[in-house]
């Protein structure tokens, strides 16, 4: 494990939101004894109405850490930096603002968080990304590249950010894939290239069923857990953002023909889950804190996964299935292929095509085998394969040596 480090890393998300692998590998690295400086997302795009929240938070943020050097401490040996930046790419006035007026800022934060020849670690592929990098970099710096997902699909400026993918892949020292076609195309510029998924803290999700009494669990907890007791069984459930990536249609019509089961929702939705929540058997419960998910994937009978397959999904592999799998619950997902890539190595799962019949036959399959605790622990011991400590350990080992 890399310790007594400087790290710089780039996020593709801010601290606050979901939590997801950019929080979870700085606070893993921040407490084996590094000091790690957490850029919040810089972008991808230019922000749409949708986004208008998050930019006046940004706003807020930015302008109440001004007089602390433009940082943040959320948690021990983490320092925020939350730069207000124009959105990457476009027109080359933007650009030139964003790196003579705003960039600079984050090398002001990172000197404030006294940084010195720190380890560059992006989640971004991004033109401000690399302009961040070359800012920071130093002759004894390594620069790390995380490539999650395909960003071209998130951009107008797909050519441009495949140009700054391409200069990012160049300069860093190694680069780990979230799977095998990502893998593939990082290696054409680069050939220390690691296939590293995304994993799970299974202190955070330990296998077991939920407890009868309410006695020590969060206020919303209980409440969910005592309104639960009401609702038929089974319960399908699901965590995670309701976005553009799950199938709304999918889920609308396996709810309504199976009116008998509960269908429990936890994590935020925006106006396209409206349909799916006035439907009787649905519950959303909105976004609750991580550390309280394990509470909830404990009442599921089956967790599933109804991602839309597109351009966008095709090199996803949710971190929910390893949570619910850590949990011991069974999995339902559509085929996306790195879903498919990984239950050919584990079989723990089942995959579906986007029809409603075939998938509700898999989940009905899936509660036939449910209180099976022979395959709950295999399905942990899968699980643990992507532990946290595990999977940060080995892109440590891979980091170490270039130091």
């Amino acid at each position: 494990m890399l310790t007594g480090r400087d790290i710089v890393l780039i996020s593709s998300i801010d601290w606050n939101d979901v939590w997801q692998v950019p929080q979870e590998i700085a606070q893993r690295l921040a407490r084996a004894g590094n000091r790690v400086l957490f850029v919040e997302n810089t972008g991808v795009r230019s922000p749409a109405l949708g986004d208008l929240r998050r930019v006046k938070l940004r706003l807020r943020r930015w302008l109440g850490t001004r007089r602390r050097g433009g940082l943040r401490r959320p948690s021990e040996g983490v320092y925020l930096s939350s730069p207000l930046v124009l959105p990457p790419f476009g027109p080359a006035w933007r650009r030139r603002i964003n790196r003579h007026l705003l960039l600079p800022r984050i090398a002001r934060a990172a000197g404030a968080a006294g940084m010195r020849d720190p380890v560059l670690w992006t989640f971004l592929p991004t033109d401000s990304a690399h302009e961040i990098i070359r800012r920071l970099r130093t002759g004894r710096s390594k620069v790390v590249y995380y490539c999650a997902a395909d960003f071209t699909r998130l951009t107008p400026y797909a050519e441009s950010l495949e140009r700054s993918e391409r200069e990012i892949l160049e300069l860093s020292d190694v680069v780990f894939a979230t799977c095998a076609e990502l893998e593939r195309r990082c290696k054409t510029w680069n050939g220390n290239v690691h296939i590293c998924p995304h994993g799970v803290d299974l202190t955070a999700f330990p296998a077991g069923q939920a407890p009868e009494g309410t006695a020590g669990v969060p206020q919303a907890v209980d409440d969910y857990l005592r309104m639960l007791r009401s609702l038929p069984r089974p319960v399908i459930g699901f965590v995670g953002g309701l976005h553009r990536f799950v199938d709304f249609a999918l889920l609308d019509e396996m709810a309504r023909a199976r009116p008998g089961w509960t269908w429990v929702f936890v994590g935020p939705s925006d106006s396209s889950a409206l349909a799916l929540a006035r439907l009787a058997n649905v519950r959303l419960f909105g976004q609750q804190p991580h550390a309280d998910m394990v509470h909830y994937i404990r009442t599921f009978d089956v967790g599933i996964v109804p991602y839309l397959k597109n351009v966008h999904t095709r090199t996803v592999l949710p971190v929910k299935i390893n949570e619910y799998l850590a949990v011991g619950k069974p999995v339902v997902s559509t085929d996306l292929e790195p879903v498919s890539e990984f239950n050919r190595t584990h079989g723990v799962l089942a995959t579906s095509d986007n029809r409603p019949a075939p998938f509700l036959r898999a989940i009905e399959a899936a509660l036939s085998g449910a209180n099976d605790p022979d395959a709950a622990a295999r399905r942990r011991a899968v699980a643990s394969l992507y532990d946290w400590p595990v999977c940060v350990e080995r892109m440590c080992a891979l980091i170490d040596p270039l130091l």
